[in-house]
């Protein structure tokens, strides 16, 4: 029986929240905007959704799937990154980078940053392609041989995609 009047008084305040703020939108020039009610943005929307508490700046893409990006400079601080991206080119989820061999007298580096995406390993889209991006990026530091090589398994969430890439190392 409680969670019958609960329900009825929660019914209540939420009818009674959007009269107000018809009164309020009607109620003369003293109110540039009155805010939505919440038939219009939902209070899931409102925590959860584009533009709620939890995720402030996401927006919704208008279609559904992920690009896995790559890039990288070609140099020893940026010898190749990766990252997803969504319709909008915003983030979705970072990749995980696997070493799976490097040269001798030197050491790899994996690190969160910002790169230019210039290539896709796969996904929905090529929108995001020449645009900052943001995921792991992949260094060398040390000495290598002349045509030494780092080979990585990147798997990209959350269907768990892996691509394998040989990146040469450049000389000093």
């Amino acid at each position: 029986m409680p969670a019958i009047v609960l329900r009825a008084a929660l019914s209540a305040l939420a009818v009674s929240a959007g009269l107000l703020a018809g009164l309020l939108a009607t109620s003369g020039e003293g109110f540039a905007q009155s805010p939505p009610t919440l038939q219009e943005y939902p209070l899931r929307d409102r925590i959860f959704g584009p533009g709620g508490a939890v995720f402030p700046d996401y927006v919704t893409p208008s279609e559904y799937g992920t690009a896995f990006l790559i890039g990288g400079s070609g140099t020893r601080s940026a010898l190749f990154a990766a990252g997803t991206a969504d319709f909008n080119c915003q983030q979705t989820q970072v990749p995980a980078i696997r070493v799976l061999s490097a040269p001798p007298g030197g050491q790899v580096f994996i690190r969160y940053g910002s790169f230019t995406a210039r290539a896709i390993d796969g996904g929905a889209t090529t929108l995001c392609l020449g645009r900052p991006a943001r995921g792991l990026i992949v260094s060398f530091k040390g000495k290598a041989a002349p045509g030494s090589q780092i080979a990585l398994r990147v798997t990209y969430p959350p269907r768990g995609a892996w691509y394998d890439h040989v990146i040469p190392v450049p000389p000093r």
